[in-house]
């Protein structure tokens, strides 16, 4: 299979999965007319249902099975986009959204499970950047096609679009992806030694990532409308984040492979929580434009170099690596949009961005405490 169809299948997969299974939601929560604290709500039953379907992903023993339930994560989460217009009942929302992330993790955990390895397989390894970045393309429309359809007609018009765009893509998905199978291991090769740094330290820094990033995806488009002056600017500076994200997963990786991965890691959580507090802080169109470049930039990069820095620092075990940082970090995305909420309603936007800021950055000292001992540890081999 030619890497061009897989690249494609993969970013169409990334599209649906994050891109618009978790992020249309962004810009049509001003449209939905609930107050803060529901929204925070919703964002979190979606992040449960992504960290529910993170784990059967893992469950899936057979390429078979793997196959049926990405094609069902597919279908999930158009039809999940379709179903928001269907209702206005708060609790059918957010079982409706939890089903959402269910089939979101399905999509992006078992096509980057495709898609990764038989590119690396075909020696592009480094074309998986972007792969990834299809997420990108996803936020780009919900800011854009989603967001003016939705300011035409209303929320419920904005969920059909949603799906629609969703549905095209899935099929994308499903008719580049249908034929791929996973590489078969080549043989006994020995893994590559340990990177001895503490997963514990990165596992607890990803929590703070997880915590700090959903926040401002949940909540920038909200936060923009809300702040008189910058209400027109809201929607073109969630396309930012967009076009922002597309290649920050590559960039990043480039970064990580020539400074390594805890100081890419550290730059990446100074870089999100300055722009989201710049968000906080500042009501001008140039900061609201820097904090999404800031955000969009980063969010992606941390997640795909967390994930690789776990499988360096536990090359014989990946698949458990993998399942503690997933579940640490999506504690923080469920925890997050509901800590955001009651800060908001009782002080306002300034506190709930700040505290996200805070929180990312409490990453920084984790992985240079890390840093520091695989340093030590590296040099007492030598």
């Amino acid at each position: 299979m030619f890497p061009t169809r897989i690249l494609i299948g993969g970013f169409a997969a990334c599209a649906v999965s994050l891109g618009l299974g978790r992020f249309a939601y962004t810009p049509i929560l001003p449209l939905m007319g609930i107050d803060t604290e529901s929204a925070g709500w919703l964002a979190a039953s979606n992040n449960l249902g992504y960290l529910i379907g993170a784990i059967w992903a893992s469950w899936a023993a057979s390429e078979r099975e793997r196959h049926r339930l990405l094609n069902f994560g597919l279908a999930l989460v158009a039809l999940s986009l379709a179903a928001m217009a269907l209702t206005h009942d708060e609790l059918v929302w957010n079982l409706i959204r939890l089903a959402a992330g269910v089939g979101s993790a399905l999509v992006f955990v078992l096509g980057s499970a495709l898609v990764v390895p038989r590119l690396a397989e075909l020696g592009r390894a480094k074309l998986s950047g972007l792969h990834f970045g299809g997420v990108g393309l996803g936020i780009f429309a919900s800011g854009s096609a989603i967001a003016w359809i939705g300011a035409k007609g209303g929320d419920d018009s904005a969920w059909w679009a949603a799906a629609g765009i969703c549905a095209a893509l899935s099929a994308t998905s499903f008719f580049c992806l249908r034929h791929l199978s996973q590489p078969r291991p080549a043989g006994t090769t020995a893994p590559a030694p340990p990177v001895p740094f503490p997963l514990p330290l990165l596992a607890a820094a990803y929590f703070c990532a997880g915590f700090g990033y959903i926040i401002t995806g949940t909540f920038l488009v909200v936060v923009v409308k809300s702040t008189p002056g910058l209400e027109s600017w809201a929607n073109l500076a969630w396309v930012v984040v967009g076009l922002a994200a597309m290649p920050s997963a590559a960039a990043w990786g480039w970064v990580a492979e020539h400074k390594g991965y805890a100081p890419a890691l550290g730059a990446a959580h100074i870089l999100m929580a300055a722009g989201t507090a710049l968000l906080g802080l500042f009501g001008h169109p140039a900061t609201v434009f820097l904090a999404a470049l800031l955000y969009g930039g980063t969010f992606l990069g941390i997640a795909g170099m967390a994930v690789a820095f776990g499988r360096a620092i536990t090359p014989t075990h990946p698949a458990r690596t993998m399942g503690i940082l997933t579940a640490l970090f999506s504690v923080g995305q469920i925890i997050g949009p509901v800590v955001a909420a009651k800060l908001a309603d009782s002080g306002g936007w300034m506190p709930a961005l700040l505290c996200a800021a805070a929180v990312t950055m409490a990453g920084v000292p984790l992985l240079t405490w890390g840093e520091l001992r695989r340093r030590r540890s590296s040099s007492c081999r030598s």
